[in-house]
């Protein structure tokens, strides 16, 4: 008798378990987008995602604001972490713009938990590609993105930013040009 109240119980235990967890999960963002919205981060659209170092980089912007952030992928659910950024569409007379942003991952205990990057905005149509060479660093090149309004750039750093990089700017025509003007 006693080993029936003992599975009894058992059973009562693993059902609120359950409730709990399920409660728990309630609260979870089943997408990028509701985890911002979670947070209070605000935006008008999400440009692009692309993963770094098992994080989802996510760039977005609201009105004529483009910014950067981190979330993390837990299972089937998303958890914003940090933010950064925020450049202008059509800056001018910028070619183009540029910030840089060392994001947090979460408790950070040294500098390979950071996911590091160049960003900004390409106002010039005529720029093809752009290398950039972070200090101490061989040049790699910018990712180019079309978004509604307008063409973004970025580019991942293996160690933190602490300075500008150097860009050279390659034109559809074959010129290339040094520098950020």
């Amino acid at each position: 008798m006693t080993g029936i109240y003992v599975i009894c119980i058992f059973i009562v235990a693993m059902i609120g378990s359950i409730i709990i967890f399920q409660q728990n999960n309630s609260h979870a963002s089943k997408t990028i987008e509701e985890a911002m919205q979670m947070k209070n981060i605000t935006f008008d659209e999400v440009f692009y995602i692309t993963k770094e170092k098992g994080f989802n980089i996510v760039f977005f912007g609201k009105d004529d604001l483009l910014s950067v952030g981190l979330v993390r992928e837990t299972g089937s659910s998303y958890e914003w972490i940090y933010g950064t950024g925020s450049k202008q569409f059509n800056e001018s007379p910028c070619i183009l713009t540029r910030s840089f942003a060392n994001l947090l991952t979460g408790r950070v205990r040294n500098d390979s938990e950071l996911v590091s990057l160049t960003f900004g905005v390409l106002n010039d149509n005529d720029i093809e590609t752009l290398q950039i060479e972070y200090k101490d660093q061989k040049a790699r090149a910018a990712a180019i993105v079309p978004t509604s309004k307008g063409r973004i750039w970025f580019c991942f750093s293996d160690p933190p930013i602490h300075a500008d990089p150097a860009v050279r700017r390659i034109y559809q025509n074959g010129d290339v040009q040094s520098g950020w003007d």
